[in-house]
């Protein structure tokens, strides 16, 4: 059921702009089972169709913004190019006035373990990826190119949300995620259905 019982129609847009592996699909389906229709990474067609959607001045999430409120996991890569559309929150936000914000984080070492480790040894990681984007053998400088990029974000996201509301900012590991989400949308909502997916090793 969504939250009291209320038609998609009336549901705000949630934008989840945290970086993968910040639990993102943990998020997802949180909200999924509290009755917001989402969508989550898509394979990587999410962050592609903001890509075009941006190129031919179309609202920022055209071709999904009838069928879904919440929006997580906006990237993409390749071997030769890693969108992160996440950082188009300013479009989002011009485009959809009114829509809430959360920023999902977790203690940075955490993060490029998490991120360095997804789906580590197969041929076609994040990490092999990536190191072919930056042409970066180095472990160590790949984890200095995703941190300086999440730091740059950061800033940017919290000199534009200062004094803002509709926007929240949560560490994953630490803080009450269902009560701090809750507060943020004014509602009550099910914390049954906040449980880890996708964990990393």
């Amino acid at each position: 059921m969504r939250p009291g019982g209320e038609q998609m129609d009336s549901l705000p847009y949630i934008f989840i702009i945290g970086f993968n592996k910040t639990a993102t699909r943990s998020l997802h389906h949180f909200f999924k089972g509290n009755g917001f229709p989402g969508v989550h990474w898509d394979w990587g067609k999410l962050a592609l169709a903001m890509q075009q959607n941006l190129i031919e001045e179309k609202k920022i999430f055209a071709g999904y913004d009838d069928r879904y409120r919440v929006f997580s996991d906006m990237t993409f890569a390749n071997y030769s190019i890693h969108i992160e559309a996440n950082e188009h929150f300013r479009i989002m936000d011009r485009d959809y006035p009114g829509s809430y914000f959360i920023y999902n984080t977790r203690n940075m070492e955490n993060w490029l373990a998490s991120r360095i480790n997804h789906n580590a040894g197969e041929e076609h990681s994040l990490a092999a990826r990536s190191r072919s984007i930056y042409n970066a053998d180095d472990e160590a400088r790949l984890k200095d190119i995703w941190r300086a990029r999440r730091q740059r974000f950061e800033q940017d996201v919290r000199d534009y949300f200062s004094g803002r509301g509709r926007f929240l900012e949560i560490d994953v590991e630490k803080d009450d995620v269902c009560l701090a989400i809750g507060n943020l949308l004014g509602m009550k909502l099910d914390c049954a259905h906040w449980k880890v997916h996708g964990k990393t090793e």
